[in-house]
């Protein structure tokens, strides 16, 4: 947690930027603060593979492994929400986020232009997002800006992990087969659907700094 600290006061004592200062200065900035990005994405696909083992714990009748497993679903999407929530703080602190939504703009990512960016990737196979999803997060970011994408994404692990505490406090030594079984059921959906939401928001980032 210190160094979480101490990388963000690091950031945000750099001098602010304008949208319009030089790119190479803003997309530095921007590369240091994906890193907490890509930490909290590395605990949240460590999570989602705890609750698919969840599932083959469940399969095995192993009662024990399953409660623990639940534990781990828990810790480790504290820390992915943790680490989120940081690079929010950094946008907020360094003023990156101006330029992040301007950048995004500028290579034509309006509404029509992020619906056939997510179309295309999903062409290609990198996502699976339905054109529900598709949808909603072009409408998002055209009317709302990228800081509403990803404060919604935060919202849904920040759900995933209700779910997972709720059914620890709520499984014991009787619970049956067929409740654990809808537990797991419920993990994995809300998991899925997370991550379709935020592989969409990486494939528009992707377009615009790779």
């Amino acid at each position: 947690m210190a160094q979480i600290c101490n990388k963000v006061e690091e950031l945000a004592q750099k001098p602010k930027q304008r949208a319009d200062d030089t790119i190479g200065d803003w997309e530095s900035v921007y590369r240091e603060n994906e890193r907490f990005v890509e930490s909290g994405s590395a605990y949240f696909s460590q999570a989602f593979a705890e609750a698919l083992g969840l599932v083959s714990d469940i399969e095995l009748h192993d009662v024990e492994r399953a409660r623990v497993r639940l534990e781990a679903v828990s810790m480790l999407l504290d820390y992915a929400i943790q680490q989120y929530t940081t690079s929010v703080d950094v946008d907020d602190r360094t003023g990156l986020q101006q330029f992040h939504e301007s950048r995004l703009r500028d290579i034509g990512l309006d509404y029509e232009g992020t619906v056939r960016t997510l179309q295309v990737a999903r062409a290609q196979g990198y996502i699976v997002a339905s054109d529900d999803i598709i949808e909603s997060i072009s409408r998002t970011f055209s009317e709302q800006g990228y800081r509403a994408l990803a404060e919604r994404f935060i919202r849904k692990v920040r759900d995933i992990r209700g779910l997972a505490t709720d059914a620890t406090t709520e499984v014991d030594e009787n619970t049956t087969g067929a409740i654990w079984q809808g537990i797991a059921w419920r993990l994995t959906s809300a998991f899925a659907h997370a991550m379709e939401f935020g592989q969409s928001m990486a494939v528009m980032n992707s377009a615009a700094y790779r």
